[in-house]
Protein backbone atom coordinates (compact mmCIF):
# COMPACT_ATOMS: atom_id res chain seq x y z
CA UNK A 1 0.00 0.00 0.00
CA UNK A 2 2.85 2.02 0.75
CA UNK A 3 4.42 1.59 -2.36
CA UNK A 4 1.46 2.68 -4.14
CA UNK A 5 0.38 5.40 -2.22
CA UNK A 6 4.27 6.89 -3.12
CA UNK A 7 3.53 6.21 -6.93
CA UNK A 8 0.02 8.12 -6.66
CA UNK A 9 2.15 11.10 -4.83
CA UNK A 10 4.45 10.84 -8.09
CA UNK A 11 1.65 11.32 -10.66
CA UNK A 12 0.11 14.16 -8.77
CA UNK A 13 3.36 16.12 -8.83
CA UNK A 14 3.64 15.09 -12.52
CA UNK A 15 0.13 16.31 -12.63
CA UNK A 16 0.66 19.38 -11.10
CA UNK A 17 4.10 19.98 -13.04
CA UNK A 18 2.25 19.79 -16.22
CA UNK A 19 -0.02 22.22 -15.07
CA UNK A 20 1.98 24.61 -14.25
CA UNK A 21 3.80 24.67 -17.52
CA UNK A 22 6.86 22.61 -16.64
CA UNK A 23 6.59 20.31 -19.37
CA UNK A 24 10.03 18.68 -18.95
CA UNK A 25 9.44 17.07 -15.60
CA UNK A 26 10.04 13.63 -15.99
CA UNK A 27 8.50 10.62 -14.11
CA UNK A 28 10.35 7.19 -14.50
CA UNK A 29 8.33 4.26 -15.28
CA UNK A 30 8.72 0.70 -13.65
CA UNK A 31 9.79 -2.23 -15.41
CA UNK A 32 6.77 -3.86 -14.57
CA UNK A 33 4.22 -1.93 -17.27
CA UNK A 34 1.61 -1.93 -14.68
CA UNK A 35 -1.41 0.89 -14.81
CA UNK A 36 0.37 3.59 -12.84
CA UNK A 37 3.19 3.09 -15.74
CA UNK A 38 0.30 3.65 -18.70
CA UNK A 39 -0.89 6.67 -16.44
CA UNK A 40 2.40 7.85 -16.42
CA UNK A 41 3.00 7.66 -20.13
CA UNK A 42 -0.48 8.72 -21.02
CA UNK A 43 0.60 12.13 -19.34
CA UNK A 44 3.80 12.57 -20.17
CA UNK A 45 2.70 12.34 -23.46
CA UNK A 46 0.03 14.90 -23.10
CA UNK A 47 2.73 17.23 -21.28
CA UNK A 48 5.04 16.86 -24.90
CA UNK A 49 1.74 18.14 -26.89
CA UNK A 50 0.55 20.96 -24.74
CA UNK A 51 4.48 21.64 -24.94
CA UNK A 52 4.36 21.17 -28.82
CA UNK A 53 1.07 23.81 -28.68
CA UNK A 54 2.41 26.21 -26.53
CA UNK A 55 5.44 26.41 -29.03
CA UNK A 56 3.20 27.25 -31.56
CA UNK A 57 0.79 29.37 -30.11
CA UNK A 58 4.20 31.75 -28.89
CA UNK A 59 4.91 31.62 -32.29
CA UNK A 60 1.85 32.65 -34.12
CA UNK A 61 1.62 35.36 -31.25
CA UNK A 62 5.23 36.67 -31.93
CA UNK A 63 3.93 36.78 -35.34
CA UNK A 64 0.79 38.17 -34.76
CA UNK A 65 2.13 41.02 -32.68
CA UNK A 66 5.39 41.75 -34.87
CA UNK A 67 3.47 42.18 -37.99
CA UNK A 68 3.87 45.97 -39.47
CA UNK A 69 -0.17 45.99 -40.61
CA UNK A 70 -2.54 46.56 -37.92
CA UNK A 71 -4.44 43.72 -37.35
CA UNK A 72 -7.97 43.29 -35.58
CA UNK A 73 -9.78 39.57 -34.52
CA UNK A 74 -13.17 39.87 -34.37
CA UNK A 75 -15.74 37.78 -33.20
CA UNK A 76 -18.82 37.07 -35.02
CA UNK A 77 -21.05 39.35 -33.39
CA UNK A 78 -18.00 41.61 -34.74
CA UNK A 79 -16.90 43.23 -30.93
CA UNK A 80 -13.21 43.05 -31.28
CA UNK A 81 -11.53 39.36 -29.58
CA UNK A 82 -8.05 41.17 -30.07
CA UNK A 83 -5.40 43.42 -31.30
CA UNK A 84 -1.60 43.89 -32.54
CA UNK A 85 0.80 45.86 -31.05
CA UNK A 86 0.82 47.63 -34.78
CA UNK A 87 -3.09 49.24 -34.06
CA UNK A 88 -2.55 50.15 -30.57
CA UNK A 89 0.74 52.47 -31.56
CA UNK A 90 -1.10 54.07 -34.60
CA UNK A 91 -4.50 54.31 -32.77
CA UNK A 92 -3.26 54.99 -28.82
CA UNK A 93 -5.89 52.41 -27.85
CA UNK A 94 -5.14 49.83 -25.24
CA UNK A 95 -6.09 46.71 -26.19
CA UNK A 96 -7.87 46.11 -23.00
CA UNK A 97 -10.08 49.16 -24.10
CA UNK A 98 -11.03 47.66 -26.99
CA UNK A 99 -12.03 43.96 -26.27
CA UNK A 100 -15.59 43.07 -26.41
CA UNK A 101 -16.79 46.30 -28.02
CA UNK A 102 -18.20 46.27 -31.36
CA UNK A 103 -15.60 47.49 -34.04
CA UNK A 104 -17.24 50.26 -35.56
CA UNK A 105 -16.17 51.86 -32.61
CA UNK A 106 -12.79 52.36 -34.48
CA UNK A 107 -14.46 51.72 -37.82
CA UNK A 108 -17.29 54.23 -37.60
CA UNK A 109 -19.77 53.78 -40.37
CA UNK A 110 -21.00 57.44 -40.32
CA UNK A 111 -17.10 57.77 -42.01
CA UNK A 112 -17.24 54.70 -44.34
CA UNK A 113 -20.61 54.46 -46.11
CA UNK A 114 -19.29 51.80 -48.07
CA UNK A 115 -18.92 49.30 -44.81
CA UNK A 116 -22.45 47.96 -44.42
CA UNK A 117 -22.38 47.16 -48.81
CA UNK A 118 -18.95 45.53 -48.03
CA UNK A 119 -19.90 43.11 -44.80
CA UNK A 120 -23.11 42.19 -46.52
CA UNK A 121 -20.74 41.08 -49.67
CA UNK A 122 -18.27 39.24 -47.15
CA UNK A 123 -20.84 37.29 -45.82
CA UNK A 124 -22.40 36.47 -48.82
CA UNK A 125 -19.84 35.34 -50.84
CA UNK A 126 -17.35 34.31 -48.05
CA UNK A 127 -14.46 34.87 -49.30
CA UNK A 128 -11.66 37.60 -48.51
CA UNK A 129 -12.78 41.36 -49.24
CA UNK A 130 -10.39 44.62 -49.92
CA UNK A 131 -12.14 47.98 -48.62
CA UNK A 132 -10.67 51.51 -47.87
CA UNK A 133 -12.01 52.41 -44.37
CA UNK A 134 -11.34 55.55 -42.30
CA UNK A 135 -9.83 54.21 -38.60
CA UNK A 136 -10.69 56.71 -35.93
CA UNK A 137 -7.84 57.11 -33.27
CA UNK A 138 -8.40 57.75 -29.73
CA UNK A 139 -8.10 61.63 -30.61
CA UNK A 140 -10.17 62.09 -32.79
CA UNK A 141 -7.76 61.72 -35.92
CA UNK A 142 -8.47 59.69 -38.79
CA UNK A 143 -6.48 56.95 -40.57
CA UNK A 144 -7.01 56.07 -44.42
CA UNK A 145 -6.44 52.32 -44.46
CA UNK A 146 -6.59 49.68 -46.82
CA UNK A 147 -8.37 47.04 -45.40
CA UNK A 148 -8.54 43.32 -46.47
CA UNK A 149 -11.55 41.16 -44.38
CA UNK A 150 -11.71 37.41 -44.21
CA UNK A 151 -13.25 34.42 -41.98
CA UNK A 152 -11.33 32.90 -39.66
CA UNK A 153 -12.45 29.27 -39.55
CA UNK A 154 -12.57 26.52 -36.85
CA UNK A 155 -11.91 22.78 -36.50
CA UNK A 156 -14.88 21.96 -38.24
CA UNK A 157 -14.97 24.65 -41.22
CA UNK A 158 -17.03 27.08 -38.81
CA UNK A 159 -16.91 30.80 -38.80
CA UNK A 160 -15.27 31.36 -36.07
CA UNK A 161 -14.70 35.38 -36.50
CA UNK A 162 -13.19 37.91 -38.88
CA UNK A 163 -9.93 38.69 -39.75
CA UNK A 164 -9.00 42.40 -40.40
CA UNK A 165 -5.44 43.14 -42.01
CA UNK A 166 -5.18 47.25 -41.95
CA UNK A 167 -2.48 49.07 -44.24
CA UNK A 168 -2.32 52.74 -43.32
CA UNK A 169 -2.23 54.80 -46.68
CA UNK A 170 -2.84 57.89 -45.59
CA UNK A 171 0.33 59.41 -46.90
CA UNK A 172 -0.34 57.65 -50.20
CA UNK A 173 -3.66 59.19 -50.61
CA UNK A 174 -1.83 62.60 -49.70
CA UNK A 175 0.46 62.35 -53.01
CA UNK A 176 -2.35 61.13 -54.85
CA UNK A 177 -4.41 64.12 -54.15
CA UNK A 178 -1.15 66.25 -54.40
CA UNK A 179 -0.85 64.49 -58.08
CA UNK A 180 -4.59 65.70 -58.86
CA UNK A 181 -3.95 69.03 -58.06
CA UNK A 182 -1.01 69.10 -59.83
CA UNK A 183 -2.95 67.48 -63.16
CA UNK A 184 -5.61 69.36 -62.62
CA UNK A 185 -3.56 73.18 -62.58
CA UNK A 186 -1.65 71.73 -65.51
CA UNK A 187 -5.28 71.13 -67.35
CA UNK A 188 -5.81 74.09 -66.19
CA UNK A 189 -2.75 75.83 -67.82
CA UNK A 190 -2.82 73.98 -71.12
CA UNK A 191 -6.53 75.33 -71.40
CA UNK A 192 -5.82 78.27 -70.28
CA UNK A 193 -2.94 78.65 -72.87
CA UNK A 194 -5.07 76.87 -75.87
CA UNK A 195 -7.92 80.16 -74.98
CA UNK A 196 -5.04 82.50 -75.38
CA UNK A 197 -3.26 81.02 -78.19
CA UNK A 198 -6.94 80.88 -80.01
CA UNK A 199 -7.83 84.45 -78.53
CA UNK A 200 -4.21 85.62 -80.19
CA UNK A 201 -4.83 83.66 -83.02
CA UNK A 202 -8.33 85.00 -84.10
CA UNK A 203 -7.07 88.99 -83.06
CA UNK A 204 -4.58 88.44 -85.71
CA UNK A 205 -5.81 86.80 -88.23
CA UNK A 206 -8.61 89.53 -88.71
CA UNK A 207 -6.50 92.87 -89.40
CA UNK A 208 -3.90 89.86 -91.09
CA UNK A 209 -6.67 89.11 -93.27
CA UNK A 210 -7.49 92.74 -94.20
CA UNK A 211 -3.64 93.34 -94.75
CA UNK A 212 -2.89 90.46 -97.20
CA UNK A 213 -6.00 90.70 -99.46
CA UNK A 214 -6.08 94.16 -100.25
CA UNK A 215 -1.91 93.67 -100.79
CA UNK A 216 -3.23 91.27 -103.45
CA UNK A 217 -5.82 93.92 -104.54
CA UNK A 218 -3.23 96.52 -104.97
CA UNK A 219 -0.52 94.62 -106.33
CA UNK A 220 -2.81 94.02 -109.25
CA UNK A 221 -3.06 98.16 -109.78
CA UNK A 222 -0.53 100.38 -111.79
CA UNK A 223 2.49 100.68 -109.64
CA UNK A 224 5.67 101.87 -110.77
CA UNK A 225 8.60 99.60 -109.60
CA UNK A 226 9.26 100.68 -106.55
CA UNK A 227 5.67 100.74 -105.14
CA UNK A 228 5.39 97.13 -106.70
CA UNK A 229 8.40 96.08 -104.29
CA UNK A 230 7.01 97.92 -101.44
CA UNK A 231 3.66 95.95 -102.01
CA UNK A 232 5.26 92.54 -102.39
CA UNK A 233 7.98 93.32 -99.34
CA UNK A 234 4.26 93.66 -97.17
CA UNK A 235 2.57 90.57 -98.96
CA UNK A 236 5.88 88.66 -98.21
CA UNK A 237 5.77 89.60 -94.07
CA UNK A 238 2.55 89.28 -94.16
CA UNK A 239 2.73 85.34 -95.30
CA UNK A 240 5.80 85.02 -92.68
CA UNK A 241 3.04 86.02 -89.84
CA UNK A 242 0.47 83.87 -91.22
CA UNK A 243 2.91 80.41 -91.34
CA UNK A 244 4.20 81.54 -88.01
CA UNK A 245 0.56 81.62 -86.52
CA UNK A 246 -0.05 78.31 -88.24
CA UNK A 247 3.12 77.23 -86.77
CA UNK A 248 2.46 78.26 -83.04
CA UNK A 249 -1.11 76.21 -83.63
CA UNK A 250 0.42 73.36 -84.91
CA UNK A 251 2.81 72.72 -82.53
CA UNK A 252 0.48 73.07 -79.67
CA UNK A 253 -1.83 71.27 -81.05
CA UNK A 254 0.99 68.22 -81.84
CA UNK A 255 1.61 69.06 -77.70
CA UNK A 256 -2.16 68.60 -77.08
CA UNK A 257 -1.89 65.21 -78.76
CA UNK A 258 -4.83 66.55 -81.13
CA UNK A 259 -2.84 66.23 -84.34
CA UNK A 260 -3.69 62.94 -85.78
CA UNK A 261 -2.11 61.58 -89.30
CA UNK A 262 -4.58 60.60 -92.09
CA UNK A 263 -3.90 57.28 -94.17
CA UNK A 264 -4.99 58.05 -97.77
CA UNK A 265 -3.52 56.95 -101.16
CA UNK A 266 -1.67 59.43 -102.78
CA UNK A 267 1.06 59.34 -105.76
CA UNK A 268 4.48 60.10 -103.94
CA UNK A 269 5.95 61.55 -107.12
CA UNK A 270 3.04 63.75 -108.30
CA UNK A 271 2.41 65.06 -104.43
CA UNK A 272 6.36 65.80 -103.85
CA UNK A 273 6.79 67.76 -107.49
CA UNK A 274 3.28 69.60 -106.69
CA UNK A 275 4.55 70.93 -103.40
CA UNK A 276 8.30 71.21 -104.40
CA UNK A 277 7.72 72.88 -107.70
CA UNK A 278 7.20 76.62 -106.66
CA UNK A 279 10.41 76.02 -104.19
CA UNK A 280 12.44 75.61 -107.42
CA UNK A 281 11.47 79.34 -108.71
CA UNK A 282 12.18 81.04 -105.17
CA UNK A 283 15.62 79.38 -105.22
CA UNK A 284 16.43 80.15 -108.99
CA UNK A 285 15.58 83.80 -108.21
CA UNK A 286 18.92 83.47 -106.07
CA UNK A 287 20.88 81.66 -108.32
CA UNK A 288 20.76 78.57 -106.60
CA UNK A 289 19.92 75.31 -108.24
CA UNK A 290 17.60 73.22 -106.98
CA UNK A 291 16.62 69.14 -108.00
CA UNK A 292 14.06 66.75 -106.53
CA UNK A 293 14.58 62.87 -107.59
CA UNK A 294 12.80 59.81 -105.89
CA UNK A 295 14.11 56.51 -106.74
CA UNK A 296 12.45 54.68 -109.27
CA UNK A 297 12.46 51.38 -106.26
CA UNK A 298 9.72 53.62 -104.42
CA UNK A 299 6.22 52.04 -104.65
CA UNK A 300 4.22 54.66 -106.65
CA UNK A 301 0.90 55.03 -104.95
CA UNK A 302 1.29 55.39 -101.06
CA UNK A 303 -0.82 55.46 -98.28
CA UNK A 304 -0.25 58.35 -95.60
CA UNK A 305 -0.82 61.69 -95.18
CA UNK A 306 0.52 63.59 -97.84
CA UNK A 307 -0.32 66.73 -96.30
CA UNK A 308 2.12 66.36 -93.07
CA UNK A 309 4.76 64.67 -95.06
CA UNK A 310 5.37 67.53 -97.78
CA UNK A 311 4.92 70.21 -94.40
CA UNK A 312 8.21 68.64 -93.29
CA UNK A 313 9.72 69.08 -96.73
CA UNK A 314 8.53 72.25 -97.40
CA UNK A 315 9.94 73.58 -93.91
CA UNK A 316 13.36 72.06 -94.63
CA UNK A 317 13.53 73.44 -98.45
CA UNK A 318 12.23 77.04 -97.64
CA UNK A 319 14.97 76.97 -94.59
CA UNK A 320 17.51 75.50 -97.21
CA UNK A 321 16.47 78.65 -99.73
CA UNK A 322 16.84 80.65 -96.89
CA UNK A 323 20.15 80.31 -95.56
CA UNK A 324 21.96 79.20 -98.86
CA UNK A 325 23.27 82.37 -100.39
CA UNK A 326 24.95 80.48 -103.48
CA UNK A 327 25.44 76.95 -104.69
CA UNK A 328 23.06 74.44 -104.85
CA UNK A 329 19.88 72.65 -103.08
CA UNK A 330 19.02 68.97 -103.58
CA UNK A 331 15.83 66.53 -102.50
CA UNK A 332 16.19 63.04 -102.76
CA UNK A 333 13.63 60.39 -101.74
CA UNK A 334 14.79 56.80 -101.86
CA UNK A 335 13.52 53.44 -100.28
CA UNK A 336 15.20 52.28 -96.85
CA UNK A 337 13.21 49.17 -96.11
CA UNK A 338 9.86 47.55 -97.81
CA UNK A 339 8.13 44.99 -96.10
CA UNK A 340 5.93 43.11 -98.44
CA UNK A 341 4.00 40.98 -96.27
CA UNK A 342 3.06 43.89 -94.05
CA UNK A 343 2.98 46.16 -97.21
CA UNK A 344 4.67 49.05 -95.54
CA UNK A 345 7.62 50.77 -96.63
CA UNK A 346 10.10 53.63 -95.09
CA UNK A 347 10.98 56.18 -96.70
CA UNK A 348 14.13 58.09 -96.66
CA UNK A 349 14.00 61.91 -97.71
CA UNK A 350 17.52 63.68 -97.70
CA UNK A 351 17.45 67.47 -98.11
CA UNK A 352 21.22 68.86 -99.18
CA UNK A 353 21.77 72.32 -99.25
CA UNK A 354 25.51 74.18 -99.76
CA UNK A 355 24.25 77.28 -97.26
CA UNK A 356 26.36 78.65 -94.29
CA UNK A 357 26.02 75.04 -91.94
CA UNK A 358 25.13 74.60 -88.46
CA UNK A 359 27.93 74.65 -85.84
CA UNK A 360 28.32 70.92 -84.42
CA UNK A 361 27.32 72.51 -80.55
CA UNK A 362 23.81 73.80 -81.96
CA UNK A 363 22.97 71.08 -83.82
CA UNK A 364 21.83 68.95 -80.79
CA UNK A 365 18.83 71.39 -80.14
CA UNK A 366 17.92 72.82 -83.44
CA UNK A 367 14.75 71.04 -83.28
CA UNK A 368 13.81 72.51 -80.36
CA UNK A 369 11.20 75.47 -80.05
CA UNK A 370 12.32 79.02 -81.66
CA UNK A 371 16.06 77.40 -81.28
CA UNK A 372 18.86 79.75 -83.18
CA UNK A 373 21.60 78.22 -84.55
CA UNK A 374 23.51 81.46 -84.68
CA UNK A 375 22.41 84.94 -83.30
CA UNK A 376 24.39 86.90 -85.93
CA UNK A 377 23.30 84.64 -88.88
CA UNK A 378 19.93 84.46 -88.08
CA UNK A 379 19.65 88.42 -87.50
CA UNK A 380 21.09 87.85 -91.54
CA UNK A 381 18.80 85.32 -92.91
CA UNK A 382 16.03 84.44 -90.23
CA UNK A 383 15.65 82.12 -87.69
CA UNK A 384 14.51 78.07 -87.80
CA UNK A 385 11.54 79.58 -85.42
CA UNK A 386 8.80 76.75 -85.13
CA UNK A 387 9.48 74.75 -87.98
CA UNK A 388 12.31 72.38 -87.10
CA UNK A 389 10.60 71.30 -83.70
CA UNK A 390 7.35 70.90 -85.62
CA UNK A 391 9.00 68.80 -88.43
CA UNK A 392 10.36 66.39 -85.72
CA UNK A 393 7.20 65.91 -83.99
CA UNK A 394 5.16 65.06 -87.29
CA UNK A 395 8.10 62.83 -88.28
CA UNK A 396 7.76 60.86 -85.31
CA UNK A 397 3.84 60.90 -85.33
CA UNK A 398 4.52 59.11 -88.82
CA UNK A 399 6.50 56.31 -87.06
CA UNK A 400 9.95 57.82 -88.55
CA UNK A 401 13.09 59.31 -87.20
CA UNK A 402 14.80 63.13 -88.22
CA UNK A 403 18.69 64.31 -88.07
CA UNK A 404 21.33 66.59 -89.32
CA UNK A 405 24.24 66.41 -91.07
CA UNK A 406 26.15 69.65 -91.16
CA UNK A 407 28.64 70.04 -93.14
CA UNK A 408 28.04 66.89 -95.12
CA UNK A 409 30.64 64.40 -96.01
CA UNK A 410 33.10 65.51 -98.06
CA UNK A 411 32.40 69.11 -98.14
CA UNK A 412 33.56 72.28 -96.04
CA UNK A 413 29.88 73.80 -95.50
CA UNK A 414 26.35 73.22 -95.90
CA UNK A 415 23.93 70.68 -94.59
CA UNK A 416 22.12 67.66 -94.83
CA UNK A 417 18.88 66.99 -93.20
CA UNK A 418 17.33 63.72 -93.16
CA UNK A 419 13.92 61.92 -91.91
CA UNK A 420 12.17 58.66 -92.46
CA UNK A 421 8.47 57.74 -92.71
CA UNK A 422 6.22 54.51 -92.81
CA UNK A 423 4.00 54.12 -94.78
CA UNK A 424 1.93 51.56 -96.39
CA UNK A 425 1.74 50.96 -99.80
CA UNK A 426 -1.77 49.13 -101.59
CA UNK A 427 -1.38 48.75 -105.56
CA UNK A 428 -5.25 48.38 -105.63
CA UNK A 429 -6.13 51.74 -104.31
CA UNK A 430 -6.47 54.83 -106.60
CA UNK A 431 -4.21 57.49 -105.60
CA UNK A 432 -5.84 61.01 -105.01
CA UNK A 433 -3.57 63.20 -107.04
CA UNK A 434 -3.00 66.76 -106.49
CA UNK A 435 -5.43 69.35 -107.28
CA UNK A 436 -4.92 71.53 -110.43
CA UNK A 437 -3.31 75.26 -109.76
CA UNK A 438 -6.92 77.15 -110.36
CA UNK A 439 -6.65 79.68 -112.61
CA UNK A 440 -6.37 82.38 -109.85
CA UNK A 441 -6.20 85.12 -113.10
CA UNK A 442 -9.38 86.28 -114.35
CA UNK A 443 -11.16 83.79 -112.73
CA UNK A 444 -15.53 84.00 -112.92
CA UNK A 445 -18.20 82.46 -111.56
CA UNK A 446 -19.93 81.13 -114.26
CA UNK A 447 -23.17 81.95 -113.57
CA UNK A 448 -25.58 84.71 -112.08
CA UNK A 449 -24.25 84.22 -108.35
CA UNK A 450 -25.97 85.83 -105.17
CA UNK A 451 -23.75 85.85 -102.15
CA UNK A 452 -24.25 86.59 -98.22
CA UNK A 453 -20.79 88.14 -96.40
CA UNK A 454 -21.41 88.52 -93.06
CA UNK A 455 -19.12 89.77 -91.21
CA UNK A 456 -18.09 92.66 -88.28
CA UNK A 457 -15.38 94.00 -89.43
CA UNK A 458 -16.17 96.47 -91.77
CA UNK A 459 -12.21 96.13 -93.42
CA UNK A 460 -13.00 92.48 -94.23
CA UNK A 461 -16.28 92.86 -95.54
CA UNK A 462 -15.00 95.16 -97.97
CA UNK A 463 -12.10 93.27 -98.50
CA UNK A 464 -14.88 90.35 -99.42
CA UNK A 465 -17.01 92.68 -101.63
CA UNK A 466 -14.21 93.65 -103.69
CA UNK A 467 -12.66 90.34 -104.59
CA UNK A 468 -16.36 88.47 -104.65
CA UNK A 469 -17.46 91.49 -107.58
CA UNK A 470 -14.20 91.18 -109.26
CA UNK A 471 -15.15 87.53 -109.63
CA UNK A 472 -18.65 88.18 -110.99
CA UNK A 473 -20.59 87.60 -108.07
CA UNK A 474 -23.39 89.83 -106.68
CA UNK A 475 -22.58 90.52 -102.99
CA UNK A 476 -24.99 91.40 -99.72
CA UNK A 477 -23.35 92.49 -96.57
CA UNK A 478 -24.47 91.86 -93.20
CA UNK A 479 -22.64 93.50 -89.66
CA UNK A 480 -23.97 90.67 -87.28
CA UNK A 481 -25.59 87.18 -87.42
CA UNK A 482 -29.12 88.86 -86.36
CA UNK A 483 -28.87 90.48 -90.29
CA UNK A 484 -27.85 87.87 -91.78
CA UNK A 485 -31.08 85.35 -90.15
CA UNK A 486 -33.11 88.47 -91.60
CA UNK A 487 -31.42 88.72 -95.07
CA UNK A 488 -30.89 84.57 -95.76
CA UNK A 489 -34.89 83.79 -94.73
CA UNK A 490 -36.00 87.01 -97.31
CA UNK A 491 -33.84 86.12 -100.34
CA UNK A 492 -32.18 83.41 -102.09
CA UNK A 493 -28.44 83.19 -101.68
CA UNK A 494 -26.17 81.06 -103.58
CA UNK A 495 -23.59 80.94 -101.35
CA UNK A 496 -23.39 82.25 -97.48
CA UNK A 497 -19.87 83.12 -96.01
CA UNK A 498 -20.42 83.65 -92.10
CA UNK A 499 -17.62 85.15 -89.37
CA UNK A 500 -18.14 83.23 -86.32
CA UNK A 501 -17.31 85.37 -83.26
CA UNK A 502 -19.75 88.26 -83.89
CA UNK A 503 -21.48 90.62 -81.09
CA UNK A 504 -25.02 89.82 -80.55
CA UNK A 505 -26.03 86.86 -82.11
CA UNK A 506 -22.54 85.14 -83.65
CA UNK A 507 -22.04 82.84 -86.74
CA UNK A 508 -23.03 79.58 -84.82
CA UNK A 509 -26.11 80.76 -83.49
CA UNK A 510 -26.72 82.21 -86.78
CA UNK A 511 -26.46 79.08 -88.41
CA UNK A 512 -28.65 76.83 -86.52
CA UNK A 513 -31.58 79.27 -86.80
CA UNK A 514 -30.93 79.55 -90.12
CA UNK A 515 -30.95 75.44 -90.33
CA UNK A 516 -34.00 74.94 -88.35
CA UNK A 517 -35.61 77.97 -90.77
CA UNK A 518 -35.27 75.50 -93.72
CA UNK A 519 -32.58 77.12 -95.51
CA UNK A 520 -30.85 75.06 -97.55
CA UNK A 521 -27.92 77.82 -99.16
CA UNK A 522 -24.52 76.64 -98.66
CA UNK A 523 -22.93 78.30 -95.50
CA UNK A 524 -19.14 78.66 -95.10
CA UNK A 525 -17.09 79.24 -92.10
CA UNK A 526 -15.46 82.73 -92.75
CA UNK A 527 -13.39 83.14 -89.40
CA UNK A 528 -9.86 83.29 -87.53
CA UNK A 529 -10.83 80.28 -85.49
CA UNK A 530 -8.15 77.86 -87.18
CA UNK A 531 -8.16 75.01 -84.36
CA UNK A 532 -9.41 71.83 -85.93
CA UNK A 533 -12.16 71.48 -82.88
CA UNK A 534 -13.22 75.41 -84.15
CA UNK A 535 -13.95 73.68 -87.76
CA UNK A 536 -15.40 70.64 -86.16
CA UNK A 537 -17.75 73.00 -84.35
CA UNK A 538 -18.95 74.84 -87.20
CA UNK A 539 -19.44 72.12 -89.09
CA UNK A 540 -21.46 70.48 -86.40
CA UNK A 541 -23.75 73.75 -86.31
CA UNK A 542 -24.51 72.89 -89.66
CA UNK A 543 -22.20 75.18 -91.79
CA UNK A 544 -20.58 72.97 -95.21
CA UNK A 545 -17.21 74.12 -95.22
CA UNK A 546 -14.55 76.53 -93.67
CA UNK A 547 -12.22 79.07 -94.80
CA UNK A 548 -9.48 80.22 -92.74
CA UNK A 549 -8.33 83.88 -92.48
CA UNK A 550 -6.18 85.53 -93.78
CA UNK A 551 -7.21 83.36 -97.01
CA UNK A 552 -5.45 83.25 -100.21
CA UNK A 553 -6.72 83.62 -103.66
CA UNK A 554 -6.44 79.43 -104.59
CA UNK A 555 -8.04 78.95 -101.66
CA UNK A 556 -11.39 81.07 -101.91
CA UNK A 557 -11.51 79.81 -105.34
CA UNK A 558 -12.10 76.29 -104.26
CA UNK A 559 -14.56 76.96 -101.98
CA UNK A 560 -16.71 79.02 -104.84
CA UNK A 561 -16.15 76.00 -107.70
CA UNK A 562 -17.22 73.13 -105.08
CA UNK A 563 -20.52 75.20 -103.93
CA UNK A 564 -21.25 77.55 -106.33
Amino acid sequence: MKVLKERIEEIIALIAEVANGNFDYHLDVSDNGDEMDAVISGISMLGQELKNSTVSRDFMQSIYHGVVDMLLVLNTDLTIRNVNEAFTEATGYKETDLVGIHFTKVFPQSNNTNLSTGLAALAEKGKSLNLELLLSTSKGDQITTSCSLSYLMNSRKEKDGVLIVAKDITELKQKEQELQEAKERAEAANEAKSLFLSSMSHEIRTPLNGIMGFTHLLQDTSLDQTQAQYVSLIKTSGSNLTKLLNDILDLHQIEQDRISIDTIAFNLRETVASYLEPYKYLAEEKGVTFTYTVDAAVPRVMIGDPIRLNQVLVNLVSNAIKFTATGSIAVHGEMQTLDEQEQTATIKFIVTDTGIGIPAEKQEVVFDSFTQSDQTMSRKYGGYGLGLAICKKLVTLMQGEMGIISPPEGQNSGTTFWFTVQLKYEQEKEAILPEEEQAVVNFKVNKPTQILVVDDNPINVLLMQDVLEGYGATVTTAQNGAEAIQFATSNLFDLIFMDIQMPGVDGIEATQRLRKGNVASPIIAFSANAYQEDIVKSLSAGMNDHLCKPFTDKELISVLTKWV
